[in-house]
């Protein structure tokens, strides 16, 4: 999966230098309205499987019963404090990445492996907020009145890109993480490329959908059906289009009301993602540790 994964990403580094901005705006939110959205509405049934192998209907609206509050308690904490929000947001995506991307090369547990999952996925994100300095500064001063100097998003680049180097080559080094090191570096350059060439919201969608959406999505079929293949992928959109059907519907209201103010929107689907991330990171972590 991972050489497709590659040529995908070629693709769409030239789709970047061909099309214009706004052009690949429309394509950062159609795949982020589908695999995006899709590889986070089937977490009812993740929660369920892994409870019980016997459940009812009962157990399954409690589970949908706690996750719609958590994802409403989310946008509470949101309205009513988003600097505090917008931290855990980051910090708790920063996380899921890594543990999306590190967790099945790990041969065994180690105390450092947490330090290499946020590490890696803080990298990723404050490479991003570097490049795009002035268009996250906006961002982030329409959810939370703030905004800060390009020297905090320098530094926390090389203070997370340090600790991942760091805690990549400790766990290499103990033969407890099955990777190659030149390999994920040149990954990292890669990405660098891609953000630098990228708009900010095409450069994130080409990071999220394709190296973290798609294996995630893998690893949820093979999850719940033991296999990801065509069958399987079928049988997932069967479980989980009502879940997805319904947050498209809602995202794509919003774009159409707010579409021609493209940073207000942009801040809205942070809202919508940082609210469906939270329950989601729970979810996956509970799995990954199940």
């Amino acid at each position: 999966m991972k050489s497709w994964i590659v040529v995908a990403t070629f693709f769409c580094l030239w789709l970047s230098t061909s099309f214009p901005e706004v052009l690949q705006s429309f394509m950062a939110y159609g795949l982020i309205l589908t695999f995006g959205v899709l590889h986070g509405a089937n977490d009812i049934n993740l929660i369920v499987k892994s409870k019980s192998t016997n459940t009812n209907n009962q157990s399954i609206k409690r589970v949908l019963l706690y996750y719609i509050l958590t994802v409403v308690t989310i946008l509470v904490i949101f309205f009513l404090y988003p600097p505090i929000a917008l931290l855990l947001f980051i910090v708790l995506s920063g996380y899921h990445f890594g543990e999306q991307h590190f967790e099945n090369k790990l041969s065994e547990a180690d105390k450092f492996e947490k330090l290499l999952y946020l590490s890696y996925g803080l990298t990723i994100l404050f490479m991003i907020f570097l490049i795009n300095f002035n268009e996250v500064n906006e961002i982030i001063n329409e959810i939370s009145n703030m905004a800060f100097s390009i020297e905090i998003y320098r530094t926390g680049l090389i203070v997370f890109g340090a600790l991942f180097l760091l805690s990549l080559t400790y766990l290499w080094y103990t033969k407890k993480l099955k990777v190659k090191i030149y390999e994920e570096l040149f990954y990292l350059l890669f990405f660098y490329v891609i953000f630098n060439t990228a708009s900010l919201i095409w450069g994130f969608c080409i990071y999220f959908i394709l190296w973290h959406s798609i294996p995630s999505l893998y690893d949820q079929m093979n999850y719940l059906y033991g296999d990801a293949n065509k069958s399987t992928f079928l049988n997932y959109l069967r479980s989980s289009w009502l879940y997805w059907l319904i947050s498209v519907v809602g995202l794509g209201i919003l774009l159409l009301v707010f579409g021609e103010n493209h940073q207000f929107f942009i801040s809205i689907l942070l809202y919508f993602l940082a609210a469906i991330t939270f329950p989601h990171v729970i979810v996956m972590s509970r799995l990954k540790h199940h």
